[in-house]
């Protein structure tokens, strides 16, 4: 599914894939490109004079409705746990509604009610001497005790003392929950991502995200600009675009890996994980200028780091091929 992002006369475009990363280092554009997604898919309000947010998403070149998603979007971990906990845009209560739709629930809810009813009516007995007066309640006012509840963790122990990466899981297990009870076409927006969890931890929930978009028509976009964010695998590969100072959506996995060797300087098949493990850590740099360091900065950094007792070796043989190109 292609989409075109338009400001005014620029027009930036990539591939949602169940998948999808915002990788490279233009922050700006990547930001400018979530605030319009976010615009869009939900009930914000343009002005009615031109202006560069109106009508500026395409889906496969044509203008869709603004419901066409329901969307989620979440950026620090300020905005998951709002998700999570309990106000009236968050996900957990639009799951504990659909809870409540159980019929185990309704039983419960009428004992509740009956209880209610039993205490008033003793209440009112004593009332009644006063004249006539009593007390009445509803069983909405039932939803409304429970719309006073809080979320907590186990043993009443604070969500915010919770981690990143297990709050972040929280939320996605809140997705796919509500989807599986409510199915609908969601898109789901992590930004900076990388700023929340370590590069293992990312490789983790991308491997969620997998399965969740395996299962339900909900699509995920990521951004990243951190070296090594970034899943490059067969899979994943196709949903990642580059947004540098010039832009590239990367093809498909096998495309990528046959340019390589064709056009490599000098006779060199590399293997399906070590091309994965290169372009994870360059991934961020495709499109940029000024994107090669220098042998002299290089030694700078070692110097510096050698003050903090990180020590590193230059671990390649270059191929004389391979210093030609890169001199070239």
């Amino acid at each position: 599914m292609k989409i075109d992002i338009t400001e005014y006369e620029k027009r930036y475009t990539f591939e949602l894939e169940s998948v999808t990363q915002l990788c490279g280092q233009n922050i700006i554009k990547k930001t400018y490109i979530l605030e319009s997604l976010r615009r869009y898919f939900s009930t914000y309000k343009y002005r009615e004079e031109k202006n560069k947010w109106r009508d500026n998403v395409r889906v496969d070149d044509e203008v869709i409705g603004r419901k066409f998603f329901t969307i989620f979007s979440v950026n620090g971990i300020s905005e998951i746990l709002m998700m999570i906990k309990w106000s009236k845009q968050s996900l957990m209560v639009e799951y504990v509604k659909q809870l409540m739709q159980k019929f185990d629930w309704q039983m419960h809810l009428r004992m509740i009610n009956e209880e209610l009813e039993e205490m008033f009516q003793m209440m009112n007995g004593d009332l009644s001497q006063l004249g006539d007066v009593e007390l009445s309640y509803a069983m909405s006012d039932v939803w409304d005790m429970i719309q006073k509840s809080r979320v907590t963790g186990s043993n009443e122990t604070l969500l915010e003392d919770k981690g990143n990466y297990e709050l972040l899981l929280i939320f996605l297990n809140l997705i796919e929950e509500v989807i599986k009870a409510d199915p609908k076409k969601m898109l789901v927006i992590i930004e900076n991502v990388d700023h929340l969890v370590s590069r293992k931890e990312y490789t983790d929930i991308l491997s969620k995200l997998q399965i969740i978009g395996m299962k339900y028509d909900v699509y995920f976009v990521l951004t990243t600009s951190i070296d090594g964010y970034v899943g490059c695998d067969k899979e994943l590969c196709s949903g990642i675009t580059i947004f540098g100072n010039e832009d590239f959506q990367m093809p498909e996995f096998d495309e990528i890996s046959k340019y390589i060797y064709e056009n490599y300087p000098y006779n060199k098949r590399l293997s399906e994980k070590q091309l994965q493990n290169d372009l994870k850590k360059i991934i961020h740099r495709i499109g940029q200028k000024e994107f090669l360091c220098s042998v002299e900065e290089n030694v700078v950094c070692k110097l510096i780091n050698q003050l903090l007792m990180l020590h590193e070796k230059w671990k390649y043989s270059e191929n004389l091929a391979e210093i030609a190109f890169l001199k070239a």
